[in-house]
């Protein structure tokens, strides 16, 4: 059987980085820095942004918080608070080795929702971009751009890990036979009852780093050796 070209596609937030500590670690700051009711307004600004432009939008919600504050100071420090984030510290252990693994029996491509600008400082910070070779996509709903994906990195064999079961629910009809989907029981997506996977994924880990322990015969043929293959 002749070789097949794998390509992993891979998430960011709960999947490579622990995006519930990162959050629930930014909100305290703020919260120091700002107040309780500031804090709230700040979250309750970011949850009116993501219903609006379905993501995650971070300069855009720092953006329409100033529009209401009139302390500059601490609006800068806000600013700084958020530009100095230490992203490096909320991977998962052994991610960065991960993806040095996958490098080593395909293409790593990472693959993420979120604006274009904090999302992108968090691939890159956290060395994530380095490790993948500044291979990076960001986008609204991923799922939705899998023809460009394959057109823009051609492959036998789409690996696409990710913490959110609906993401690889959507991709399934879309990559058909092409698709390998590895569930990450990473953060509260995850963890959610109601959010459970509609399709069995071909593999389930409970961490990212689990995932070297699967050759590339195994990613290319989609049955695993872990008593938590899903197919």
């Amino acid at each position: 059987m002749p070789e097949q070209r794998l390509t992993f596609l891979l998430d960011v937030d709960n999947t490579l980085l622990d995006n519930d500590r990162l959050k629930a670690d930014l909100d305290r700051r703020i919260e120091q820095l700002l107040g309780e009711e500031e804090d709230r307004h700040f979250w309750d600004i970011y949850e009116a942004v993501r219903q609006e432009e379905d993501v995650v939008d971070i300069p855009e919600t720092v953006r329409r918080f100033h529009q209401g504050y009139d302390d500059e100071q601490c609006y800068e420090a806000l600013r700084r608070l958020i530009r100095q984030i230490d992203f490096a510290a909320y991977l998962y252990p052994d991610a960065i080795a991960t993806l040095e693994y996958l490098a080593g029996i395909g293409t790593t491509v990472i693959v993420s929702d979120g604006d274009k600008v904090f999302q992108r400082a968090k691939i890159v910070n956290s060395g994530i971009a380095a490790a993948v070779d500044e291979r990076m996509l960001i986008y609204i709903h991923k799922q939705q751009h899998l023809d460009e994906i394959r057109q823009k990195y051609p492959a036998d064999r789409y690996v696409m890990v990710d913490d959110k079961a609906k993401i690889l629910d959507d991709a399934a009809p879309l990559l058909g036979e092409q698709l390998v989907s590895v569930f990450v029981r990473q953060g509260k997506y995850a963890h959610n009852p109601a959010l459970q996977p509609q399709r069995p994924p071909s593999l389930i880990v409970d961490h990212i780093a689990d995932l070297r322990q699967f050759s590339a015969a195994e990613f290319a043929s989609a049955h695993f050796h872990s008593s938590n293959d899903g197919s």
